[in-house]
């Protein structure tokens, strides 16, 4: 029985994997079409490494370029091999893995042919230059980067640096500014870390290949790069501390490494072996610092004095997310790792030897590596603390604080015990005093702490185990600590949300929902039935959209409110209303202010027929029949590529703005994550995503009755009319589900086409009216206002209302911090030279 029904499941077990095997076949064949150049440049290193034996470990030297081996020998022919023959397998598998990766997202940025002129001309260039001045660097200079010059070089990725950095020109802004950022970052870790003469070589490629790149993109145009979400500048400066935490180890991995910037290793690695080897001969107190030095050697002694880098790497982990425990760390970590070297090189812990010449540049090299880089990146931090506002909650900073305080004293009392006892390990009778000092020492880098002189340290059993040992364990302690707290953050009151958002769902209008958005509060009613969203800006209480609450209590719940903003000390003013909430607010003696127009469309009976709706049809038809799909998900419902795709395109929108991301009523990449919000993607036929839109729901009596388009999203470089084939199918299969209404939100500082241009003599109003020309240009709020208009949608005003006209000023002040909270004094200036050259 069991053979007879495993039988047909053999053959479909067996189809599945033939299905499986076409399937990979065609992506294959699909890569190799679209990418030739990559994947050819992949097998000659393949094949390069096989013949000469470097994919086995073989010496291939012979093929290498260099100031010896190709000007001194007369080995031109080393300049092509030394860019398709790497010189280990290792060196075999990266090259060819970066070969399929970024060199063919560059091909598909430059296409085939260039990509194929490009990898041979920069190749060369960048080989070229690299042996040229490190030629002249090693006949007019000492320095330790030119020590490698004997070493032939083969390096299959420095024409692969060039070709990348040449494609970053064409590249969409967001991609320019990372592969840019990343791959200088990258580039100049290993230059002046490790110093070999490959990593220069990469340099001088990558830096050839960014000026062809600029000639190549000549007439193309070109949009700034230099803005980033506070997401994307998160990311950017963790990579940097990341790079800064980095680069002592890849120094210490490379062996101690030849680069300018290597000689910060010598505070982990100080040490001499000569001086060593005739120690064994005779003894004095130098000796016996040197041995101190060579104790503190091995596992235990390496993980403590690589601790400052470790640190560097977990906080940027947690900058990454926005953490502002990891700032703390971050900055904590950098500043110590810039004025506790200085310190011990005051006192003579720490020795640095000149060179030969005495000149003092090794000097100078040091500070930069151990003091201007840290404490400018530190700097830095300090400047964008705003960019880290999650705060782990004061429970959780509370027990890391106490685990961190036990940890240190358990671990320095047991030291101090097992080295007491231990006295007759040590080579001379400690006292306690020397005992405290030395507890105290052990949980630091070792070459920063070891008295200059006679070091006193254990020689043998339990006491020179917990001398190597102790430092490290606290060390993993606290670090693990710190890890947890990043992963327990300040959240809102999950009932005061959960509540507004239950209120929401009894009955709500079409902008309610942004009540719901991070950085709002609310107000309840003594009886928990009416409910206001506000944003405390300063003094100022600016609520969000109409209240919620029944029939016939939004005067009472408005006036309850406002008696709630007094009792605090606020000023209250309610920000987007309706017309039926200002009426109300009027009547109870408030004054109202345009300040932006919703567009609505009614969704019974709607069709797009007629020559009325060819602006939109027009777009819509082209897409289908062109293989467009619109596809209704959610944000966790999408895979990590297509979260990776959302993302990219939301960075690149905020990159392509000259000021920052604006927020209050406008929503991010942030408010996508909500469960209740639906996404609508325009996807092409190969499922690249090529636009985006959010849509936030509207209840009546518990059910959706409405959507309201909030974030809206396309490629740069993508088709026209995606926002219009989106907008489009979403009223038609919402209408099919039975919504009656669709909004496509508020356009701030927008007017309607019948409104009065004149007979307001507001002084806030003739302020907001200047604010929208001059955010126009940045932002567009009028085109996107004027683009709305195509789809014949009904108006509905939008209001500000305000008690106290002596109140406008801190008002109007607060209106702008809320949409620009992150907006520096450089970043306003450059909002004035945008509203200039708008103008003009």
């Amino acid at each position: 029985m069991s053979d007879a029904s495993a039988a047909p499941s053999a053959p479909r077990r067996a189809w599945r994997t033939r299905e499986r095997l076409r399937t990979i076949g065609r992506a294959a064949r699909r890569f190799v079409t679209t990418h030739p150049v990559s994947v050819a440049f992949a097998v000659v290193i393949l094949t390069c490494a096989a013949l000469t034996g470097t994919l086995w470990g073989e010496d291939a030297s012979i093929w290498g370029a260099g100031p010896l081996a190709t000007f001194a020998a007369g080995r031109w022919w080393t300049l092509v091999t030394a860019l398709v023959v790497p010189d280990s397998p290792v060196d075999a598998a990266l090259s060819v893995a970066l070969a399929i990766s970024v060199l063919a997202y560059a091909e598909r940025l430059l296409g085939s042919r260039r990509t194929a002129v490009l990898l041979g001309a920069l190749g060369l260039a960048g080989l070229i230059t690299g042996i040229g001045l490190h030629a002249v660097a090693w006949t007019l200079t000492d320095l330790r980067p030119v020590v490698a010059a004997e070493v032939p070089v083969l390096d299959p990725t420095t024409p692969i640096a060039g070709v990348v950095l040449a494609a970053s020109a064409v590249a969409p802004t967001l991609w320019r500014r990372r592969i840019r950022l990343v791959g200088f970052a990258t580039l100049a870790l290993f230059a002046l870390y490790a110093g070999d003469a490959d990593s220069w070589y990469r340099v001088s490629a990558a830096v050839i290949g960014l000026a062809a790149g600029e000639v190549l993109a000549r007439g193309r145009e070109r949009r700034p790069w230099h803005r980033s979400s506070a997401r994307e500048t998160r990311t950017l400066l963790a990579l940097l501390v990341a790079v800064v935490g980095s680069g002592p180890l890849v120094a210490l991995i490379s062996g101690g490494g030849r680069g300018p910037l290597s000689l910060v290793v010598d505070a982990y690695t100080q040490y001499d072996d000569e001086l060593l080897s005739r120690c064994a001969r005779v003894s004095s107190a130098v000796c016996d610092e040197q041995l101190a030095l060579l104790m503190t050697r091995g596992l235990g002694p390496g993980l403590l004095a690589v601790t400052p880098l470790v640190l560097m790497l977990v906080a940027a982990w947690g900058l990454r997310l926005g953490r502002r425990a990891a700032w703390v760390l971050a900055v904590l970590t950098l500043l110590a790792s810039a004025v506790i070297p200085v310190i011990s090189l005051w006192d003579g812990r720490l020795r640095i030897d000149p060179w030969v010449d005495g000149s003092g540049a090794e000097y100078a090299l040091w500070a930069v590596a151990t003091v201007v880089i840290p404490s400018a990146l530190a700097v830095v931090l300090v400047f964008a603390r705003g960019r880290f506002p999650v705060r782990a909650t004061r429970r959780a900073a509370r027990t890391v604080g106490v685990v961190v305080g036990v940890a240190f004293v358990a671990c320095a009392t047991t030291f101090f015990a097992i080295e007491a006892l231990g006295r007759r390990s040590f080579d001379r009778d400690p006292s306690v005093v020397d005992l405290v000092l030395l507890t105290l020492r052990r949980f630091l880098p070792p070459a920063y702490t070891n008295p200059a002189g006679a070091a006193m340290f254990p020689h043998h059993g339990p006491a020179l185990f917990a001398y190597q040992w102790v430092g490290v364990l606290f060390w993993a302690i606290a670090v693990a600590a710190i890890l947890w707290l990043f992963r327990r953050v300040q959240r809102p009151d999950p009932g005061d949300a959960r509540l507004y958002r239950d209120l929401l769902r009894r009955g709500s209008d079409t902008l309610g929902f942004v009540g719901t958005w991070e950085g709002n509060r609310h107000w309840y009613s003594d009886d928990r039935e009416c409910a206001v969203a506000y944003r405390l800006v300063g003094d100022v209480a600016l609520a969000v959209a109409d209240p919620v609450a029944p029939a016939g209590r939004r005067p009472e719940a408005v006036q309850a409110f406002a008696d709630f903003c007094v009792e605090h000390g606020w000023m209250p003013a309610f920000y987007s209303v309706h017309s039926d909430t200002a009426a109300d607010l009027e009547t109870l003696g408030w004054r109202t202010i345009p300040v932006g127009v919703e567009t609505v469309m009614d969704l019974p009976g709607l069709t797009f027929a007629g020559k009325a709706w060819q602006k939109v049809r027009q777009p819509l038809t082209r897409a289908e029949r062109e293989g467009y799909t619109a596809v209704w998900t959610r944000w966790h419902e999408l895979t990590v590529s297509q979260m990776s795709q959302v993302v990219a395109i939301d960075e690149e929108w905020v990159a392509d703005r000259a000021l920052p991301e604006m927020g209050f009523t406008l929503g991010s990449l942030d408010e996508l994550r909500d469960r209740d919000v639906r996404l609508l993607l325009a996807v092409d036929p190969d499922g690249r995503i090529e636009a985006v839109t959010s849509w936030m729901p509207t209840w009546t009596d518990g059910e959706v009755t409405g959507w309201t388009l909030d974030f809206m999203r396309r490629r740069t470089e993508g088709p026209n009319g995606m926002m219009e084939f989106l907008i489009a199918k979403a009223a038609l299969q919402l209408q099919e589900e039975g919504a009656a209404v669709l909004s496509l939100s508020g356009a701030p500082l927008a007017e309607a086409p019948d409104a009065p241009t004149d007979g307001d003599p507001s002084a806030l109003r003739a302020l907001l009216r200047w604010l929208a020309e001059v955010l126009e240009p940045a932002y567009g709020f009028a085109s996107l206002f004027r683009f709305k208009g195509k789809f014949r949608p009904r108006y509905r005003e939008l209001s500000l209302a305000y008690r106290d006209p002596l109140h406008l000023p801190a008002i109007g002040a607060a209106v702008g911090r809320a949409y620009l909270p992150d907006a520096s004094s450089r970043e306003i200036v450059a909002l004035a030279r945008t509203a200039w050259g708008g103008r003009r």
